[in-house]
């Protein structure tokens, strides 16, 4: 067992740089003994998004990670309730924030200026690995060793893993060539991040607060190793440029039921223009971070994410945080309306059963929201009774993964299941039918980079231009161009470090605006780099897609 006496920095004196140092109006806040800001790192190194693009504006998955720690602000005997983010979802979302570029950092370093955060969390995916270096590069000039800097996100749990699952101790560890950690021990990232997380971050984060609100002074890497509890539910690494200062969680399991809905204490600001100008929050099941599904081009592959968890009260679960945002967006959005997105990467799982039970809810109790969701097109296919009862209990749209219209050319598709009932082109056809039929609008992702010939890019835009221009669906797309992830090392260590922006300025960036994720420098191993002349193709493409 761990001491969970206080161990005070002993790490050598990080100055803050002062210069150009804007004038801080952090007084207010400096006596509190928690001060917390987090941001999703950048992953463009420059330039805004396209309208194009399908992103929301509010932080999802940074919100989901950090919501312990927002619940403790109610909580008297808590440090968090005496920390910047106490006084209510306003307050706290002050302190979040989103970054899509380098542009956005001058933003950032105001909050740095404005809060003089003794913890900084910083959430980032795989292209957003430089972005956040930069993140931390600033928080350092400014504040040196005020600053305890914590980094997590999907990037670190693929980049940082137990050789064994059933083996949980620090010489399980397994670094891939991408890991933050391994980077800094070389020597390459020193300084920036004091605590690399992987894994299951909800209850580590808020001990990680009550942590430095307890340190006398600031506090270092050592202080959180010898008082973090192992037995801080979740499954985790918390891992350290010092080889001999990591710590594996004991694995304890989430109770997924405990884990309180996103909007009563964040709020919601997002409104997707599906949803007519009503706000949109991000509402989860909570039945883990990945799909069911195993597709090899893909980070969320089950996989990598591993399987479904207490599906059983999954129903409940979303109810229940349809209600909540609900309840909220009537409070602070009057006469909005009400919407929200389901992010399970398949609606509960795809589950026949668990459908049923959350339509029974609904039925019973009714939300006034409306909603979407994810489902496969071959989901879709068998289960036209229960997409028609979703439609009558508040499903407006339905977004689907198509990414091709030759799963074969492509290399296959783990959820590619029905091929004895048609061509994935006709299946996709007869999902739309059957969404016409209950009247739910459908959006569609498409994944280029995969191998595939230009002509079978262009031939997938004219399909599904063709399908919006005989029946009004599609009517959102989302542009994606395959990246090479890390995926704990299961498809090769390619020795990637992912330190470079994924594209560079230029031409190709500019285009890469009207993407999801995208990239020149990270492309899936053994296939052909983008082409500036054929990007500029399928942009007009989606373009005229959407002006119809």
């Amino acid at each position: 067992m761990i001491s969970q006496e206080i161990i005070t920095s002993t790490r050598p004196r990080r100055t803050p740089n002062g210069r150009n140092e804007p004038k801080s109006d952090a007084s207010n806040s400096a006596h509190l003994p928690l001060r917390a800001l987090a941001v999703a790192a950048p992953d463009r190194v420059a330039g805004r998004k396209s309208s194009l693009t399908l992103d929301s504006s509010d932080p999802a998955s940074l919100f989901n990670a950090c919501r312990i720690a927002a619940e403790r602000t109610l909580s008297a005997n808590s440090a968090w309730a005496r920390s910047n983010w106490a006084g209510g979802r306003k307050e706290i979302r002050k302190h979040f924030a989103l970054l899509y570029s380098q542009d956005d950092l001058q933003h950032f370093t105001e909050m740095l200026t404005r809060v003089r955060p003794n913890l900084l969390l910083v959430g980032a995916m795989t292209l957003c690995m430089p972005g956040a270096v930069e993140c931390a590069r600033r928080a350092r000039e400014l504040l040196g060793d005020e600053v305890l800097i914590v980094l997590g996100g999907r990037h670190a749990t693929e980049t940082i893993y137990l050789s064994s699952s059933r083996k949980r101790t620090p010489d399980s560890i397994i670094h891939h060539s991408a890991s933050p950690v391994l980077l800094a021990r070389q020597g390459r990232i020193s300084g920036l991040f004091d605590v690399v997380v992987s894994g299951e971050s909800e209850y580590l984060i808020a001990e990680l607060g009550e942590i430095v609100a307890r340190c006398q002074g600031p506090c270092d890497a050592r202080s959180i190793f010898c008082n973090l509890p192992p037995e801080t539910p979740g499954d985790w690494i918390l891992s350290t440029a010092d080889p001999n200062s990591e710590l594996v969680s004991s694995g304890v399991p989430i109770d997924r039921n405990l884990l309180p809905p996103l909007a009563p204490l964040f709020g919601v600001s997002a409104s997707f223009d599906v949803f007519e100008g009503r706000r949109t929050a991000h509402v989860f099941s909570d039945t883990g971070p990945g799909c069911v599904y195993n597709c090899s081009f893909c980070s969320e592959r089950s996989a990598i994410t591993g399987r479904l968890a207490d599906l059983e009260n999954a129903p409940k679960r979303l109810y229940r945080q349809l209600a909540e945002a609900a309840k909220v967006i009537s409070e602070d959005s009057p006469g909005f309306g009400s919407s929200a997105f389901v992010e399970d990467s398949v609606l509960l799982g795809g589950s026949p059963r668990s459908i049923d039970l959350f339509c029974d809810l609904l039925e019973a109790n009714p939300i006034p929201i409306h909603f979407g969701a994810q489902l496969t097109i071959d989901q879709i296919l068998r289960r036209e009774t229960q997409i028609a009862r979703l439609a009558s209990v508040g499903l407006k749209y339905l977004f689907i993964g198509l990414e091709t219209l030759d799963p074969d050319e492509i290399g296959g598709m783990s959820k590619d299941l029905g091929t004895s009932h048609g061509t994935w082109h006709l299946r996709f056809r007869k999902a739309l039918d059957i969404l016409d039929r209950c009247g739910i609008a459908c959006g569609c992702a498409l994944l280029f980079g995969l191998g595939e010939a230009h002509a079978s890019r262009m031939a997938l835009l004219d399909a599904v231009k063709a399908e919006r221009g005989k029946r009004g669906n599609p009517v959102a797309l989302s542009a994606n161009w395959a990246v090479q992830h890390p995926l704990r090392g299961q498809m090769g260590d390619l020795g990637l470090d992912y330190l470079r922006w994924g594209t560079p300025p230029g031409p190709m960036l500019d285009l890469f605006h009207n993407f999801g994720e995208a990239s020149t420098e990270y492309c899936i191993a053994g296939t052909t780099p983008p082409i500036l002349e054929e990007v500029e193709e399928i942009c007009q493409a989606l373009e005229k897609f959407g002006t119809r």
